[in-house]
């Protein structure tokens, strides 16, 4: 009995066992891939919603494009020197006659003179004219008419970013009679720039128009170009810089009653805001944030290191890059009638000793080129006698004796007849 009793046993667990072998089976071949139950049990996993819905909201951003339906201007934006610029210039009616584009090199020697000149201190972001240069305009050609020079030459400008200002916003009704493109080799090789597509002004600018043909060129490698194709597929990741904006001005605008009240007054106001601001915030700028002074006692900052970092080595691939986009602004300006000046600027021999060997012969050799192919003048600035070392603040930047020197060079010219 008790042997029987354990054949028994034996013979019910291996009923069991094969029960739980043929269960175990069954799940197995439901599982496999394309089975209808394994199909509907990865539908029903919050992951697999969550993906269909973005699909389904990223297929409806694409094909209505809210952003499409609202003025580029309009749309909440980072303020930048290129964002304060471009809403002062879109409020002349008629636009400016004269638009001078190009790097701080022009905006600070500009700036500089017309605080002397008007004798008073201008915020940056406000004050975008050239009033010296219009004086000497409007004395030179006696016009009735008011006459209006628009600086719109800001920190760390390339030519990409000069060709894109005048693509997005020197066109039809807005375009002026001349631009005046103030140059130096920076502009064409400046190590501290990943890509021509990552500066503030071809981030902000390239709202205005659609920019497929400039892929190559604003994103030369293979990544960054992988980044924007991915964009144009993805809405969303296509146009996250204005969405981050626009969360952070609903941000700004729910927080401030709340800290305002607790909160003591900017000391940037009173501070040279590039030394006390993140270098990666330097585009971003405020009412009050850079004011300039007129009458500024002359002094010399020999920032050899900041140019050996950014023009020491010469970067052919950029120089390639950026000859081209002079190729297309002068191209551009042809087909809107706009009538440019190419100028070459000044700079001190300090500057042009911290250059690679032979950078700056291939440099002044581009802008020949490009003048004599597009039949425009090029005003070579650089070695003449007029301008001397005081006329400087730094090995690049002139101050406003230099900037009086350089906008009397300008009004001179005989290419300009208002």
């Amino acid at each position: 009995m008790k042997a029987q009793s354990t054949n028994n046993d034996i013979y019910v667990k291996d009923e069991a066992e094969i029960q739980r072998l043929e269960h175990t089976l069954n799940e197995s071949q439901s599982d496999e891939p394309g089975s209808a139950w394994s199909f509907r049990r990865v539908l029903a996993s919050p992951v697999s919603q969550g993906l269909l819905l973005f699909l389904v909201l990223n297929a409806a951003l694409l094909f209505c494009q809210p952003f499409a339906r609202v003025n580029a201007r309009a749309l909440p934006a980072v303020h930048t020197w290129t964002w304060w610029a471009a809403q002062e210039y879109f409020g002349y009616k008629p636009p400016p006659q004269v638009v001078l584009l190009g790097s701080s090199l022009f905006m600070h020697s500009v700036s500089r003179q017309d605080a002397n000149f008007l004798g008073k201190d201008l915020d940056y972001v406000r004050h975008h004219r050239s009033n010296y240069l219009e004086h000497l305009l409007q004395t030179r050609f006696g016009s009735n008419k008011p006459i209006v020079c628009f600086n719109f030459s800001m920190p760390g400008d390339l030519v990409s970013d000069d060709y894109m200002i005048m693509r997005a916003l020197l066109q039809d009704p807005n375009c002026p009679q001349y631009v005046v493109i103030g140059l130096s080799i920076r502009d064409f090789i400046d190590n501290a720039v990943n890509c021509p597509g990552t500066t503030p002004p071809f981030r902000y600018l390239k709202r205005f128009d659609d920019i497929d043909d400039l892929v190559d060129l604003a994103y030369p490698k293979i990544w960054q170009r992988c980044d924007y194709q991915f964009g144009k597929i993805c809405y969303l990741w296509q146009k996250k810089l204005d969405l981050q904006v626009i969360l952070d001005e609903q941000t700004k605008q729910i927080v401030r009653p709340l800290i305002l009240p607790l909160s003591a007054s900017s000391q940037l106001n009173n501070l040279d805001y590039r030394h006390h601001v993140p270098n990666n915030l330097h585009s971003e700028v405020e009412e009050g944030m850079a004011i300039v002074k007129p009458n500024i006692p002359n002094s010399f900052d020999p920032n050899y290191a900041d140019y050996r970092r950014r023009c020491g080595k010469p970067n052919l691939p950029m120089f390639q890059i950026q000859s081209t986009f002079l190729d297309k602004l002068l191209t551009l300006a042809d087909g809107r009638k706009i009538k440019p000046i190419l100028l070459n600027m000044p700079l001190t021999p300090e500057n042009l000793a911290l250059m690679p060997p032979g950078s700056y012969e291939r440099y002044l050799d581009c802008l020949r080129t490009m003048a004599k192919t597009h039949n425009v003048p090029l005003v070579d600035l650089n070695g003449d006698s007029r301008f001397v070392h005081s006329d400087f603040y730094d090995t690049a930047h002139m101050n406003a004796t230099g900037g009086r020197k350089l906008l009397d060079a300008i009004a001179r010219l005989d290419y300009i007849q208002l």
